[in-house]
């Protein structure tokens, strides 16, 4: 019996540290959430990419949503590791400014190639546990801007 209740905090001990490890203590890595606007206006559909400036092959994915919700894909992991992280979000207009429309109208469009490509470069630094971001595109570290030729 005596032996039991010594190994009973000891056990806790060790199943607390097994969990601390595969949970990262909680702030370990980092997740995004937030939002991309242009002009106070959210940006559906933009193409989000975020890349490893140390490892080229290291990138995840993502969509905004019709609000401009932003949300990213880590394969089989809850986040990534925390430090700096490039950010790329491409953007595609209608040739007079205005946003494509949702669904298919949408694709078709970009099917056609009678859009504006925007494509816009965020250096961000993510700490541990939730980065809620708000990506500004009108105030974004650089800016390419490329036309997609009409038919």
């Amino acid at each position: 019996m005596q032996t039991r209740t010594h190994c009973r905090p000891l056990i806790l001990v060790a199943i607390g540290a097994a969990v601390a490890a595969l949970t990262g203590c909680g702030g370990s890595t980092a997740r995004i959430a937030g939002q991309v606007t242009h002009n106070g206006e959210p940006v559906s559909g933009a193409e989000v990419v975020l890349e490893s400036p140390t490892d080229a092959g290291e990138q995840y994915y993502g969509l905004t949503t019709e609000d401009g919700s932003l949300y990213v894909g880590y394969r089989d992991k809850p986040g990534v590791a925390p430090g700096p992280w490039k950010i790329r979000v491409t953007d595609h207009t209608q040739r007079d400014g205005r946003p494509l429309p949702g669904g298919e109208a949408g694709q078709a469009l970009r099917a056609s190639n009678q859009v504006v490509v925007r494509t816009y470069l965020f250096d961000q630094e993510l700490t541990g546990g939730r980065n809620e971001l708000e990506l500004k595109l009108e105030a974004a570290s650089s800016v390419a801007d490329g036309s997609a030729a009409g038919p």
